[in-house]
């Protein structure tokens, strides 16, 4: 008979009953979303401008954003709106964006399609942000734009970069790819800078299946970010500036539009949002709470003056010193064992990748750059190496007693630690 105190990899009894996966998302659709999309498929599979279920999920984000901006602009995906960002700030060969060196690569990696260059900022432990410090030893005479990722949901410490930004005459990109919801000082992310991105993919808390939306208050930016990816109807109608619509023709030779059928998926999602950011919180904040009594683990840091939204995933810190230095890669077997679906974050430091750190652009073979170096001792290294993925819990009280099986585990596993550390050694 398995013994429950006996670790799982060691042929005791997991500490989790319930069987994998832990975190389904996105969830299913409702009825009602479902007959909407069978009604827009016969009315109209392409929508050319500004109408229907595009201009109606534009309306509603920016109320989303409590109309803190002027204009909203529905893109195929987060990553083509950065595109049409970073073209609309004025990124172009010879100028440099600073952003952070630990983030998902699409937040810097359209600026290579732009022949521009990515310097990369170390990252504050705290918010896991872009660190303002960083930030401006970084800063040269060819710097144009400084990117702002509030990476996994906790806003940057957005005081401090605006007031780099102003003093340096920055443009400020926000990426809120992770941070739909969340806020800084009781204003919603998206809301600070010269322009912000949300991604509406299928994995984030508002979610198009594919999609991103563009946000500004700026008209320039606007009009130049909308005939980046749009042509004719909406480029008519919509550019404010006489000599910039003269392309709308042609726009500026792309087509990133959204599909209406996109647009449905994320609006039906838009409006169950504010639902499901009440139990990822009550879920996570629990979490957070408990795990404060597992000695090798640094709880998710959140600062008094924010709101974390959708949270985007939970990633607390190991500290290996803690557990008789066991790699990570031990722990999270051991814990995997036990039940849990955990793993490290996928995202590696950017200055790791080919696209950073190679010498030769591979989009531009022999055109000047400036590749990415790796820092070893940096914030984001240690991040990179000690952070662990668990599921962003949406099902509050449901998941209470499956969130305490976590705690449980993570405990069990600490109260073993010696007869794993054992085990470690002798394979």
């Amino acid at each position: 008979m398995s013994d429950a105190r006996t670790l799982a990899l060691l042929g005791g009894e997991p500490a989790i009953s319930r069987p994998l996966p832990h975190e389904v998302w996105p969830p299913p659709a409702s009825e009602e979303e479902l007959a909407a999309l069978a009604a827009q498929r016969n009315l109209d599979i392409s929508i050319k401008g500004s109408s229907g279920p595009i201009a109606e999920l534009e309306r509603d984000f920016l109320d989303f954003l409590e109309n803190r901006v002027r204009w909203a602009v529905t893109f195929n995906s987060g990553t083509s709106a950065l595109l049409a960002a970073y073209f609309a700030l004025g990124v172009r060969e010879g100028t440099e964006v600073i952003g952070p060196a630990l983030t998902y690569h699409a937040a810097l990696s359209p600026v290579h399609v732009l022949r521009g260059d990515v310097v990369l900022a170390d990252i504050d432990i705290r918010t896991r942000g872009v660190d303002p410090r960083a930030v401006e030893e970084a800063i040269t005479e060819r710097t144009r734009v400084l990117t702002v990722v509030h990476q996994w949901g906790h806003p940057c410490d957005m005081d401090a970069l605006l007031d780099i930004a102003d003093r340096y005459g920055l443009k400020v990109l926000e990426d809120c790819s992770h941070a739909h919801g969340s806020r800084y000082k009781g204003r919603p992310c998206g809301t600070f800078g010269d322009a912000a991105v949300f991604s509406l993919q299928a994995n984030k808390a508002v979610f198009a299946g594919e999609g991103g939306i563009l946000v500004t208050d700026d008209a320039e930016v606007h009009d130049r970010a909308t005939l980046l990816g749009h042509y004719r109807d909406r480029s008519r109608d919509r550019v404010v500036d006489e000599e910039l619509r003269r392309f709308w023709v042609t726009g500026f030779g792309l087509k990133l539009r959204m599909s209406p059928f996109n647009a449905l998926v994320a609006r039906h999602s838009l409006a169950a949002f504010p639902a499901r950011r009440e139990a990822r919180h009550q879920c996570l904040h629990y979490l957070n709470a408990r795990l404060r009594d597992v000695p090798y683990l640094e709880p998710v840091h959140v600062a008094d003056e924010v709101d974390m939204g959708a949270w985007y995933g939970f990633k607390p810190l190991y500290r290996p010193e803690a557990l008789h230095g066991l790699p990570r890669a031990v722990l999270i077997e051991a814990l995997r064992a036990e039940g849990m679906e955990v793993s490290a974050p996928s995202g590696p430091r950017l200055a790791t990748l080919p696209l950073y750190s190679d010498a030769d652009s591979p989009l531009f073979p022999g055109a000047p750059r400036r590749a990415a170096a790796p820092e070893e001792g940096s914030v984001a290294e240690h991040v990179e190496r000690h952070a662990l993925s668990l599921p962003t819990f949406t099902n509050w009280p449901e998941d209470k007693a499956l969130i305490d099986e976590y705690v449980e585990a993570f405990r069990k596993v600490g109260r073993e630690s010696a007869a794993l550390a054992a085990h470690a050694a002798r394979r």
